[in-house]
């Protein structure tokens, strides 16, 4: 009896251990984002929310540098996954960002910092892309920026949080407010890619 409790208490603590093991930013399962178009400029900021996003709250934005064929850039999400597509030389910036509402800024005072790597989970992807990730504690910010080699397939692209570059005197990890990523479109051919999921482990 005593090893059957044991045993018992054993697998409780390695489930709740592993339910600790990972802090979820997105997994794209609420807050739908109906199909947009975006052409040259800036668009308007729109807000999402859901259980399913770090804080509630989820903001998407563009910026378009470049669309010669009037192309556009589209993004969407649907059933669970942030796709981005930009056409044949349509160059720009899709801006993911937490710890935002419609009314403003809302501090998520999240500590990360027991964390070691934070992971985007890729569906597929066809072409280069720079991604570009900012952590602030208020005004100070920490940054990662990358491109990611095209790949077949499903695939987790890690960012170990050592790499994160300070600026600013106040960042620390232990107190997270905003999360922004940016999705470039930088190459000639445009880029598609399908984000399955984004979390701390």
């Amino acid at each position: 009896m005593k090893n059957l409790i044991a045993t018992i208490a054993f697998l409780v603590l390695g489930v709740t251990i592993n339910l600790n093991a990972q802090l979820l930013v997105d997994d794209f399962s609420t807050g739908p984002f109906a199909k947009k178009a975006f052409d040259i400029g800036t668009s308007t900021h729109f807000f999402q929310n859901g259980t399913g996003i770090i804080g509630k709250d989820r903001r998407i934005y563009t910026k378009v540098n470049q669309n010669p064929y009037n192309q556009d850039i589209q993004v969407t999400v649907k059933k669970g996954f942030l796709v981005i597509s930009a056409a044949y030389d349509t160059r720009g910036t899709v801006y993911v960002g937490y710890g935002h509402n419609k009314k403003g800024l809302v501090p998520m005072n999240k500590d990360v910092s027991k964390y070691k790597t934070l992971k985007i989970k890729f569906a597929a992807k066809s072409t280069i892309n720079g991604i570009y990730v900012s952590l602030f504690t208020g005004t100070s910010r920490g940054v990662f920026s990358s491109h990611v080699q095209a790949r077949e397939g499903e695939f987790t692209f890690p960012i170990p949080l050592r790499s994160i570059k300070k600026i600013g005197p106040n960042y620390t990890l232990s107190d997270i407010d905003y999360i922004r990523f940016q999705f470039d479109s930088r190459s000639k051919t445009g880029c598609n890619m399908a984000i399955d999921k984004i979390w701390f482990e």
